[in-house]
Formats: structure tokens, C-alpha cells, sequence
């Protein structure tokens, strides 16, 4: 199983933003020297009063210190752009980063940003749907044209093209069981969010998999999961040092609606200890890699997205947690 890093560039109002752009740079950095195989970001807009650093200048950057590591987007919200600049830029990250970009979209779920970019927000499930064909065909072939409901184009090639043929890969991030559906029958991997519980993963996998055996698709062996993370040398510690940090960030998450599009207990009105049981990996290095393993060899995980910076931790804490899982579970989930 891979596991990649998930750097949160969400900061709080009044925060030094370029003291978090060189503290990124290093937890980038620190990520390459343990062992992690892959770099991701997300993307919000609007999200004042915190402070949201973009995906694709960011991502540009940060790929000069990731050395071998693949860098993704854990997601970009597809139905927010032209789908031809996201081919143009996004050529241009794979060959940034030598050809190992993983293009991770979804739909978001945030009203502010479907108001202000002038998306219908009713329509974003065909509109995306019609981007990721029109994305493969663009990355794919010259002299492309599209007809479709919402996206248009005729015999137009882009340039430069990817590094990776015949394209990058496009994984979809999903939570509510349509778009789920539509990562089993369009995407080359599903990301799962942190927020649904286990158990209902382990059910909406099921789901995933029937999808694609009654499309006569192949079962797909790539599955990657996010997963809220933060390991210390005893529980107390990191329940300490993390647990209020992840609690605030899903603050921010249930005030914008997230929790409204995961199956089941949304975990709203749960208390941390509550919310942290059955979705996140809050303990010891051993508790780590019994959780680690669950998602490798219960799901099925070929890729684990963790995530253990989060808006207002100190900067030592980010970096012990980095060094300490490298150096302690890594070595036990090849």
C-alpha cells in the first residue's frame, strides 16, 4: 500500500502566510526524507475569515522539493473551471514533477462557490461528468471536439501535453453514493473522503465494485482513502497535540456542509472522542499501524491519503508526527 501525505493549507485569519509557505516547504520535504510516495492538495475558495492557500501555484512549488514522490490534487473542484485551462495547466504540472501528476477532482459541495464562479450548481453532476470526457479526449488526442450539454469545443489540440502517456491519471473524490457511481464508472481510482465513517466505506465499496461489474468494467484494484491522522509516542499525547487541531478543522467542514453529503452519521454533533472513533487514526505508532494495516487488508486501501497538519498546530508538532510515522509505521505497511 502507498501512503501519501495530505499537507492542509487551510490557515487561520491573521496567520503569517509566508511562514506557512516555508513551513510547508519543509513538512514537503521532511514527507520525501521518510518515505512517502505521494504529496496532495486541496482546493477551496471563499473561505474567509481563514485563509485558503491555491492548489495549482502551490502544487507547482512544492513539486520542486518532493523529489520522487507523485503529487495530486485531493481535489480540485472540476465544475469551477474551463476544462481546457485545467488541461493546459495541468500538462504543465505533470511535466513540473516528471510525469507523476495524479489529477484528483470531485464536484465540491459548497454553495459560496458555486454562487461567485457563476456555476449552476443543479447541473454540476452532468457538467462534470462531460468535463471528464472532454479531459481524457484533450490529454489523449489532437484535433479534439466535444458536444455536449455544457462543454463544447471543435477541432482544437492542446499544448503542451502531458509527460505521462496516454494521459495523467484521474481519480474522483466521492462521498454520496451518485458520486460514488460515477468514480466507479469514469475514474481510474475513487478517493474516499475522511469524513464517512469506516464501516460505511466498507459498505459503499461494495457499491463501487457492483457498479463497475454491471458496466462490465474490471473490478479496479485502485482505491485510495483519506484519512485524518496524527501519532505520538502515547495516546494521551496525541489526542493531546492533535485531536483539538483535527476538531477545528471539521468545524470548518460541518459549517460549510460537508457533513450533509457523507452516507450515514455525519458526526455534526459529536464530541471529538466520539467523531475520532471509526474515522480517525488518533495514537501510538502501533495504534497506527493496526489501523493502517485495517485499511490496507479489510478495504482493500492501495493508496492511504493522511493527513496530520491542520489549522493553528505548531509547526514542531507537524514535523515530530511526519518524522515519527516515517520512521515507525511506514516500514510496516509495504
Amino acid at each position: 500500500m502507498d501512503v501519501g501525505l495530505f499537507l492542509g493549507t487551510q490557515h487561520p485569519e491573521g496567520a503569517d502566510l509566508g511562514r506557512a509557505l516555508d513551513d510547508h516547504l519543509v513538512q514537503t520535504r521532511a514527507a520525501r526524507d521518510v518515505g512517502f510516495s505521494a504529496l496532495w492538495l486541496a482546493q477551496h475558495y471563499l473561505t474567509y475569515p481563514d485563509q485558503f492557500l491555491q492548489t495549482t501555484p502551490l502544487l507547482a512549488r512544492l513539486a520542486a522539493e518532493a523529489g520522487e514522490m507523485s503529487i495530486g490534487t485531493n481535489i480540485l473542484i472540476l465544475p469551477l473551471h474551463n476544462v481546457v485551462d485545467i488541461a493546459e495547466q495541468y500538462a504543465t504540472l505533470d511535466i513540473i514533477c516528471g510525469g507523476r501528476l495524479i489529477m484528483g477532482v470531485g464536484l465540491g459541495y459548497r454553495e459560496v462557490e458555486y454562487q461567485n464562479f457563476g456555476v449552476d450548481k443543479r447541473t454540476r453532476g452532468q457538467l462534470f461528468a462531460e468535463q471528464i470526457d472532454a479531459l481524457k479526449l484533450l490529454w489523449e488526442t489532437d484535433h479534439a471536439s466535444f458536444s455536449g450539454q455544457h462543454v463544447n469545443f471543435q477541432d482544437i489540440s492542446i499544448r503542451p501535453r502531458p509527460l505521462q502517456r496516454p494521459r495523467p491519471p484521474i481519480w474522483i473524490g466521492a462521498a454520496a453514493d451518485p458520486a460514488v457511481k460515477r468514480a466507479a464508472l469514469m475514474g481510474d481510482a475513487w478517493i474516499a473522503t475522511s469524513v464517512t465513517t469506516y464501516s460505511a466505506i466498507k459498505e459503499q465499496l461494495g457499491f463501487y465494485h457492483r457498479c463497475r461489474e454491471e458496466a462490465g468494467l474490471p473490478r479496479n484494484a485502485q482505491f485510495a482513502k483519506c484519512v485524518e491522522l496524527y501519532v505520538a509516542e502515547t495516546r494521551e499525547k496525541a489526542m493531546e497535540e492533535g485531536g483539538v487541531h483535527i476538531a477545528e478543522k471539521y468545524r470548518a467542514y460541518f459549517s460549510w456542509g460537508m457533513g450533509d453529503n457523507v452516507p450515514g452519521e455525519s458526526g455534526k454533533a459529536l464530541s471529538l472522542e466520539e467523531l475520532a472513533r471509526d474515522r480517525f487514526v488518533i495514537g501510538t505508532p502501533e495504534d497506527c499501524i493496526k489501523a493502517c494495516r485495517a485499511h490496507r487488508d479489510e478495504l482493500g486501501c492501495s493508496h492511504l491519503i493522511v493527513r496530520m497538519n491542520f489549522p493553528g498546530m505548531p509547526q514542531r508538532n507537524v514535523i515530530n508526527a511526519i518524522e515519527l510515522f516515517g520512521r515507525e509505521v511506514l516500514p510496516h505497511l509495504n
